[in-house]
């Protein structure tokens, strides 16, 4: 495959694009209109990788000629799955559940190649939450506002002072793309990276 392949990211996240860009590819980011919505009985892993893919299939069907990545994070706790909190009492609900707790993260990548191939990845990490008091919940929510972020922290700044320990076989995956697995994928795709 031609380097000169377009490179598009099936997201509207910024710390995505951020995350992309950090290997130093040229590509566009589109906004997939997916239904995040869980279905009946679904896993919150079954939930990630279903909805990454849904993320790039829905924007190959506008590009077909493209390279398309897509991804999706699904923060688990106590049998149940958080979404982004989108709200400060939201946030300090899920923090104040999360406290002294550990909490799964499931990041789902998906890549689809214009030759029809479809690499699949979920990327599992556990974080390991400190006792947090409602002060230092108040605090960091008013210092970062992680009201678009699953698990209401950010770990790419202050939300790494809520942990005791972050489990994952690739700590780029926190953040939303699984750096070292997409590398793999687009490698296999015939780009060159590095």
């Amino acid at each position: 495959m031609a380097v000169s392949v377009p490179v598009i990211l099936a997201s509207s996240s910024i710390y995505r694009q951020r995350q992309l860009q950090s290997l130093g590819l040229d590509f566009t980011a589109i906004t997939p209109e997916v239904d995040e919505s869980a279905q009946a009985n679904e896993s919150p892993e079954a939930m990630a990788a279903r909805l990454a893919y849904a993320k790039a299939q829905t924007v190959k069907n506008m590009r077909p000629t493209a390279c398309v990545i897509g991804s999706d994070q699904v923060c688990a706790f106590g049998g149940q799955i958080f979404g982004k909190p989108g709200t400060s009492a939201r946030a300090v609900e899920q923090l104040q559940a999360f406290s002294n707790n550990s909490v799964m993260f499931f990041t789902a990548l998906c890549v689809l190649t214009p030759t029809g191939q479809s690499y699949t990845h979920v990327d599992t990490t556990v974080v390991k939450f400190r006792a947090l008091s409602q002060t230092e919940i108040q605090r960091y929510i008013e210092q970062e506002m992680p009201l678009n972020c699953a698990g209401s922290f950010k770990v790419e700044s202050l939300g790494l002072s809520l942990f005791t320990s972050v489990e994952s076989s690739d700590p780029s995956a926190l953040l939303g793309l699984p750096l070292i697995k997409l590398c793999e994928f687009l490698r296999l795709s015939g780009f060159q990276i590095p």
